[in-house]
This record gives structure tokens, C-alpha cells and sequence, in this order.
């Protein structure tokens, strides 16, 4: 399978990192849209954690009846969860100077990529990409396009309405290397925590109102665009037991406290100690809604987990 190739933009490699488990309904088309890519130089990282299906087998068979072992690095291993396997994807990409997070349910559009690195391609500092996703069945068929703007700017506001899938993005080398500089005790959410980080050091998060994924929701999604009720937020404030905001809010100031803006790191103080904390917790229950950041629904729901101290 041969990549079309966009002349007239550099192609710096970029590393396209897919985490599998038991996905052998739909990873084939997934790798296929990757490799239809107008972007040519890309290397497509898979770790697989801990199949019980023929999904590596598929993998591998994809690979070689396509000639493309030049360009993927396959790797297996037990089940560790998604978010912990992303992080040695990471770990395992350690040269070129992009990377992107891929589902292996979803399908890309052609111009994902090239879209993706033309709007931080000349950014020296860190900086995070995310785009809007078009909501699809399970056969492909448009349900609604979804969006949430996630650029920067009120650093309390920020981490409080996070919630852009991380499917969606991609990052250039200048975070790459802010993320090695501190590895977290606590594996977080891998998508929350290179967000958090890239808030952290100042960095640029672009939010492309553009949609170039087709989000496929199914019944075997690890996390989806679903809308859940209220009554759905209490019972999961019951049973949570996940990292959470707070955690990695604590880890994000262990780890890069020394660059902080002063408002930046009092934000990040705010939500490690807002459940000791009764002048955060206000505060943070006391910011207004703004529709350009978020749902009413969404803000509600993540006000009364504020209120538990469940973020």
C-alpha cells in the first residue's frame, strides 16, 4: 500500500502510536487509514496489551502482505490497561519529531496528519494538537460532530473543563522532551497528564474545529463520547477508584513547579488540595460557565464531582 504524498510541506517523521487489546473487528481498517495518509513519513509504533483474540495475528499479517515492515514497530506484552501502555509506546518511539495517539477502532481521515502537523510545525516551544471528531456508529454512520476547545487560557478553568479525547492528538518534539523530564509515580490518564503537562511549561495547545477522525462508538469502547445523566455521575463518584485530577495535579507540581507562571502553579495547587481544602474547593465551585469551553451538562456534572471530591 503506497502513501499519497503532499508535496510542498516538509516530512518530518512522525510516530503514530497504537495501543491494542482484543481489537481484531476493526484494527485492520484503522491501519489501513493510516497508511492512505497524504503525510508519507510516518512509522507506526503497535503494542498490543495482552490479546486474547487474533489481533496481533492480524497485525502482523497486514504488515507483511503489505510490504510494511520498514515502517512498523510491533510489540506485545501483558495487560497493563491502556493508559500505562501508552506510556511505553512512548518510551518505545523515542526518535523523530511528532507524535500522535491513535484508538485502533477508529478511522482516520487522509488528511489527519498532514492537517495536524501543519498548524505546530513551526512552534518551538511545546505544543499539543487536538482536533474535533465526527461520532460514528460502528458501521461508520454519522451520529454528531464533537468538539471541545481545550486551547489554553485561564489555567483554573483549564484543568477543570479538560476532556478532549486523545485520540485526537499530536505534539512535536519540544514536549516530548518536557515529558521525559519526570516520570509519575502514578500512571494517570496518558492523554490528561501530557495536556496537563504542556499547561504546566507554558506550552500551546491548538484546538482545530476541524473533524479528521471517524470516532466509532461500539459496546467494546474503553472510553467513548458518550452522554451520561447525572444519576450515571453519582454512581461513578461511588465506585471510582481511577487517578485522579487531584493526583496528577500533585505530580504535575513535583515535577515542574520550577517553570510555573505564579497563577499557573496556583491553579495546580488549587486541585491537589481543594478536598483539604475549603478556600480552593470554593473557589473552584464559584468559576462561571462558558459555553465555548464545555457543556452546561458537562460542567454540572464535573462541579458535583468537585463537591465529592471525586476529580
Amino acid at each position: 500500500m503506497k502513501r499519497k504524498k503532499l508535496l510542498g510541506t516538509k516530512m518530518e517523521q512522525i510516530n503514530v502510536l497504537v495501543s491494542t487489546y482484543n481489537g481484531e473487528k476493526y484494527i485492520e481498517e484503522q491501519l489501513k487509514s493510516i497508511d492512505c495518509q497524504t503525510y508519507s513519513n510516518v512509522h507506526v509504533y503497535v503494542r498490543d496489551d495482552g490479546s486474547t483474540d487474533h489481533t496481533v495475528e492480524l497485525v502482523n499479517r497486514y504488515i507483511r502482505e503489505n510490504e510494511l515492515s520498514d515502517k512498523y514497530t510491533v510489540a506485545t506484552g501483558e495487560n497493563i490497561g491502556f493508559s500505562k501502555s501508552f506510556h511505553l509506546l512512548m518510551q518505545m518511539a523515542d526518535s523523530g519529531e511528532y507524535w500522535a495517539f491513535c484508538d485502533q477502532d477508529d478511522v482516520w481521515k487522509e488528511e489527519k496528519i498532514i492537517s495536524a502537523v501543519k498548524c505546530i510545525e513551526n512552534i518551538d516551544k511545546p505544543a499539543l494538537y487536538s482536533s474535533a471528531v465526527e461520532v460514528v456508529d460502528r458501521d461508520l454512520n454519522f451520529i454528531r460532530k464533537s468538539f471541545t476547545d481545550n486551547s489554553f487560557k485561564d489555567p483554573l478553568y483549564d484543568i477543570l473543563t479538560y476532556g478532549t479525547p486523545g485520540c485526537t492528538f499530536v505534539f512535536n518534539k519540544a514536549l516530548m522532551q518536557k515529558l521525559k523530564e519526570y516520570k509519575p509515580t502514578t500512571i494517570s490518564m496518558h492523554d490528561s497528564w501530557i495536556s496537563f503537562v504542556c499547561l504546566a511549561v507554558n506550552g500551546l495547545f491548538y484546538s482545530d474545529h476541524e473533524a479528521y477522525i471517524l470516532y466509532r462508538q461500539h459496546d467494546a469502547n474503553v472510553l467513548g463520547a458518550q452522554r451520561h445523566s447525572l444519576k450515571d455521575t453519582l454512581a461513578g463518584i461511588i465506585k471510582n477508584k481511577n487517578v485522579l485530577r487531584s493526583d496528577m495535579a500533585k505530580e504535575i507540581l513535583i515535577g515542574y513547579s520550577y517553570g510555573m507562571s505564579p497563577k499557573t502553579k496556583e491553579a495546580f495547587c488549587a486541585f491537589a488540595e481543594y478536598k483539604e481544602n475549603f478556600r480552593y474547593k470554593m473557589r473552584i465551585l464559584r468559576l462561571p460557565y462558558k459555553k465555548e469551553k464545555t457543556s452546561k451538562r458537562a460542567f454540572e456534572k464535573i462541579k458535583l464531582r468537585i463537591l465529592f471530591g471525586s476529580v
